[in-house]
């Protein structure tokens, strides 16, 4: 990284390759309260270079306000700190830092905790507690995938698609595409199997304030839709098991066929990690007769895309 400085007299401006030191804070502050496991320390050398600058890295990260009111896990956080000492080249450690990981020390080391996200620079932020596991109690619906963020900021460009309409969200996991999107919409439900899953939705949607929502189980491999009827469908990450692909594809199906209610339209965001079972989905869908449009996200530019994963986010309507 390219690291310049520019006097203005009372104080100096930094950056990093041709970026306002502003907007690196902000991109540091943004990762680490999402707890993004590649934390761009090369950015944050120009804030570890005296105590001045590390106070304020401190408070857009570990003395953030959000940060404090929702704990984040012990293993993040642990990790953060001693990296952030033995990045510091002069030895000079702001005094906080030290007092703050004594005291992660003291404590047992946990690998759960919040993450805070948000998709409209700041002006509102959605909680989330989640596992650093991949997989926890037999699910992978306790964290937070590419998709899920994917879909969240194209709805936050996008809220004239859920205007005065009634959603549903299948494979909801922690509930934060479900909470972003009740902003927009008239009323949300949250769907998923895993009890623990389905608890941890609703737990996101009380610390949220979510009053437009709720949360029900759905299982697509012996029940049909929920009873209520929809605008809206949404999923993310759910294309993974060819064996539900089937029963996904059907339970789409079924709610976009109300008589009741007209434009009905779904909106799928997958993560292709694997071409052939994205390929199988596909194919389910054409068996059925849905329509397919591909939506272009390329273009969207969030702090919590890694640009290395194939995503697709596809609407389908009869």
């Amino acid at each position: 990284a390219v690291v310049s400085t520019q006097s203005t007299g009372e104080r100096d401006i930094m950056s990093v390759d041709g970026v306002s030191n502003n907007d690196v804070l902000k991109e540091l502050s943004l990762k680490f309260l999402s707890n993004c496991r590649l934390f761009p320390w090369h950015k944050a050398k120009i804030y570890l270079e005296s105590i001045s600058s590390q106070r304020l890295l401190y408070e857009q990260t570990i003395g953030h306000s959000m940060a404090t009111k929702y704990p984040m896990a012990s293993a993040y956080l642990q990790k953060f700190v001693k990296t952030w000492i033995n990045q510091v080249s002069s030895g000079d450690v702001l005094e906080e830092v030290y007092d703050f990981l004594g005291t992660m020390l003291s404590n047992p080391t946990s690998q759960i905790g919040y993450r805070i996200y948000t998709f409209d620079d700041g002006e509102q932020y959605v909680a989330t507690r989640e596992t650093m596991a991949m997989c926890s109690k037999g699910t992978t619906g306790l964290q937070t995938w590419q998709a899920c963020l994917t879909l969240c900021k194209w709805a936050t460009e996008n809220k004239h698609v859920f205007k005065n309409r009634k959603v549903l969200e299948l494979g909801c996991g922690v509930g934060l595409l479900g909470c972003v999107i009740s902003r927009f919409c008239s009323h949300i439900t949250l769907s998923d199997h895993h009890e623990s899953v389905l608890s941890a939705a609703q737990h996101t949607l009380q610390i949220n304030c979510v009053e437009n929502g709720k949360v029900v189980p759905l299982d697509w491999t012996t029940r049909g839709p929920v009873e209520e009827e929809y605008d809206v469908t949404i999923a993310a990450d759910v294309v993974f098991d060819p064996r539900v692909l089937p029963h996904l594809v059907q339970t789409i199906k079924k709610n976009l066929s109300s008589p009741h209610r007209k434009d009905q339209v779904s909106y799928i965001c997958s993560t292709v990690r694997n071409k052939e079972t994205y390929g199988k989905f596909l194919d389910e869908i054409d068996e059925q007769g849905l329509v397919i449009t591909d939506l272009d996200v390329s273009g969207l530019k969030s702090t919590y895309f890694s640009g290395a994963d194939v995503v697709k986010l596809i609407k389908l309507e009869l």
